[in-house]
């Protein structure tokens, strides 16, 4: 198998004028007149003047990848016109531009965290703030060449900082030189797996230090980065999109801690903190790998048969929206299985989740021939080491997931795995965070 650079697979999209949530592809629609107005942003005053200004709006121009409430010309919130909303793990945008020599974002979403990549090369990772900013996320480019710029969210919905839950990110467009050609997006992915689960899926503290499942402080958002997480690692092993609807704490019956709605509530949701339903058969995906349960065995644990339940009432949704799709149920064994600190309680936790999916699934069909239940195994166990934040995966533990994982869909679905599992380099110095700068109208730094 080939390596590949750790590069993403993106989309096309395009949107009405009004606020809507879909994957829809319309390139042939006209500009409208004023679709590079946004609020409270002049491209004219922009620094001197001689800039460009390509608007969310322009979904002919950029490439999305995930779920983006797109706020038309004709939103009913003047500070939404012309923008996108987000705030789903490995949400990304995407451009591919050439004659310029600097490409910057105006986003805002206080806390969260993303990787920028320039032609699939890793650049720095950038923390969007709470006000809207500009940010020159790529400089010093040869305007002769052809560049593609990535930003890709690492966090995930409402990850709860020292001070503050982190907001949804609003999204507002690309600056470019007053020359720059903007060049069409990549063609999409052929394959597409959809990711519902809880923190294991969204990459949980994976950059993170080793600490006790029981630890309930010290996780920060820059040591979460999905990039890096089974999800992306094993869709990039079979280069394929990868849409990730998942949430830390979530059960699909009661949430860890007993907070929010569940994830039988929310995985149809456009933005995961917000009411509003994304537009289904706008995106299908090939794959379905739904990784639920364990929080619903955490206090305040639901029983047996609630969650079994909720599980079989999951899989008969997913299943009436993907009539076509493999839908694997995942469950880890004793050995790599997460959030536990002893191995004994590893094990009885592993036993008990794979019951309560195979009941579960026996509910839904016992002639679903794409029903698969699928129970991972690393040999030989993960190792300490594979172990992160709250003795969730570390990196090494994601790579190990994704290898077993990815072997099961081969299986199933007789994909070929094109690619060895890659990773981005982790972790980052502090040096590398793109941060708002407070200290200037426009424009961000290098912390």
């Amino acid at each position: 198998m080939r390596h590949r650079p750790a590069a993403w697979s993106w989309r096309n999209s395009a949107y009405g004028d009004h606020s809507r949530a879909s994957s829809s592809t319309n390139n042939s629609q006209p500009l409208e007149e004023n679709r590079d107005r946004v609020h409270n942003f002049d491209i004219h005053k922009y620094k001197d003047g001689c800039y460009l200004f390509v608007p969310a709006s322009a979904t002919d121009k950029i490439r999305y990848v995930g779920r983006f409430l797109h706020h038309g010309t004709t939103t009913k919130r003047p500070t939404k016109i012309n923008s996108v909303q987000f705030d789903w793990s490995a949400s990304s945008i995407a451009i591919r531009v050439t004659h310029t020599s600097v490409v910057a974002i105006r986003m805002k979403g206080d806390g969260n965290y993303f990787n920028v990549f320039v032609n699939g090369s890793f650049r720095c990772i950038l923390r969007a703030s709470l006000n809207a900013t500009c940010c020159e996320v790529a400089t010093n480019l040869d305007p002769a060449k052809e560049y593609t710029i990535l930003i890709s969210k690492r966090t995930e919905p409402q990850m709860r900082g020292a001070l503050s839950t982190f907001k949804v990110c609003t999204f507002y467009g690309f600056i470019v030189d007053e020359e720059a050609v903007v060049l069409p997006p990549p063609a999409e992915s052929k394959r597409k797996i959809e990711f519902i689960g809880d923190s294991d899926t969204c990459a949980f503290g994976n950059e993170g230090l080793v600490s006790s499942a029981r630890k309930i402080f010290g996780m920060k958002g820059r040591m979460e980065n999905i990039y890096n997480g089974y999800a992306c690692i094993m869709s990039r092993m079979f280069d394929a999109e990868a849409h990730v609807v998942a949430w830390s704490g979530k059960g699909v019956h009661s949430n860890r801690a007993d907070w929010g709605p569940n994830m039988l509530a929310l995985w149809k949701s456009t933005l995961a903190s917000r009411e509003g339903d994304w537009e289904m058969s706008s995106w299908v995906p090939d794959v379905v790998v739904i990784n639920l349960g364990i929080n619903d065995l955490s206090p305040p644990a639901s029983s047996e048969t609630d969650i079994v339940a909720a599980y079989a009432l999951l899989l008969a949704e997913v299943r009436s929206y993907r009539p076509d799709a493999d839908i694997f149920c995942v469950v880890c064994d004793e050995g790599c299985i997460s959030s536990e600190d002893d191995a004994l309680d590893r094990s009885r936790l592993s036993m008990q989740l794979q019951e309560i999916i195979k009941v579960a699934m026996s509910k839904v069909s016992k002639y679903d021939s794409k029903l698969h239940f699928t129970q991972i195994k690393v040999n030989g166990g993960l190792d300490p080491a594979d172990y992160a934040t709250f003795m969730h995966y570390a990196v090494s533990g994601h790579v190990k997931i994704a290898k077993a994982l990815a072997s099961e869909v081969a299986l199933r679905t007789k994909w070929p795995i094109r690619y060895d599992p890659v990773t981005m380099p982790y972790p980052q110095e502090k040096a590398q965070i793109l941060v708002p700068k407070e200290e200037a109208k426009h424009g961000c730094v290098l912390s």
